[in-house]
């Protein structure tokens, strides 16, 4: 299993620190990387320095407001697809995935936005930017989720924060793509999914017992995360974000029920996909 929860246990303790001293932190640590190789020579040469701007962006703000700010490690890989010339600007369409340490992954695959080299990337609340906007958006997703392994629902200033800018998005002329985006936070958000939600805290905490070789402490834990699972499951399979939660954590969930066949089995019906790796961890 990976070391995620002996991470988690020491970003807790840097918290604590944080909160008697007031000290704040960076929030995000990305590293950015631009694909764009085949596109021709001029409009490879108007992306040049891109990269390190949205790194700058990402990196040199504080995104949370208050004193409980860690660093959250991500990756981000930039994928420009085509360059439209339009009357008065370049406007391209990109796929954009992030991935961050703690297992909040997106993959978007239709973003659109204008951009010169000669323009710089700021921080605006005002009129809707298709660039800006479109990362405020992601790293807002990303530190909700963080922040929802922290505590119960943590993070759910966050996806508000996300959904006012898909809802802003939508009343703009760049409004491609932004539906789906404010359904996912929707459904993040919904009812449905609150359970899942709730136990995240309990999940990384049973990580960390785990890892620390507390087998029992672990396995009361992730029974609490198992059921928040069901709940989610049994309202709506196809339930996106328990997907989601799936495809960045069943490594793990198959080693905190190691030997329990009947949670084992139970979950070989309910994320097919992964059954395999559920079944490595079967008695034998």
């Amino acid at each position: 299993m990976e070391k995620i929860m002996h991470y988690r246990f020491l970003i807790f303790l840097f918290v604590s620190f944080l909160a008697l001293t007031g000290v704040k932190a960076q929030v995000l640590n990305v590293r950015v990387k631009l694909e764009y190789d085949h596109l021709n020579d001029d409009e490879k040469q108007n992306l040049v320095g891109l990269a390190d701007k949205i790194d700058s962006y990402f990196n040199n703000y504080d995104w949370v407001d208050d004193e409980y700010e860690t660093d959250v490690d991500c990756s981000v890989t930039i994928i420009i697809e085509t360059v439209t010339d339009k009357t008065f600007e370049k406007l391209y369409k990109a796929q954009f995935v992030i991935n961050s340490s703690s297992g909040e992954n997106f993959y978007d695959r239709v973003w659109e936005f204008p951009y010169e080299r000669s323009r710089g990337l700021s921080h605006n609340s005002g009129q809707f930017d298709p660039l800006t906007h479109f990362l405020d958006f992601y790293a807002y997703m990303v530190l909700a989720g963080e922040l929802d392994t922290y505590d119960l629902l943590q993070g759910t200033p966050y996806y508000d924060k996300a959904l006012d800018i898909a809802n802003l998005a939508l009343l703009s002329q760049y409004s491609r793509g932004w539906s789906a985006r404010a359904e996912d936070v929707q459904k993040i958000t919904s009812i449905r999914t609150r359970p899942l939600r709730v136990v995240k805290p309990d999940f990384f905490e049973a990580l960390y017992e785990y890892e620390e070789g507390n087998f029992d402490a672990a396995y009361k834990l992730a029974l609490k995360v198992y059921e928040g699972i069901r709940e989610v499951y049994k309202q709506q399979p196809n339930n996106k974000y328990l997907r989601l939660f799936f495809e960045a954590h069943h490594k793990e969930i198959a080693a905190l029920f190691q030997d329990h066949a009947d949670i084992l089995n139970a979950l070989v019906d309910i994320d097919s996909k992964h059954r395999e790796t559920y079944r490595e961890y079967l008695p034998r």
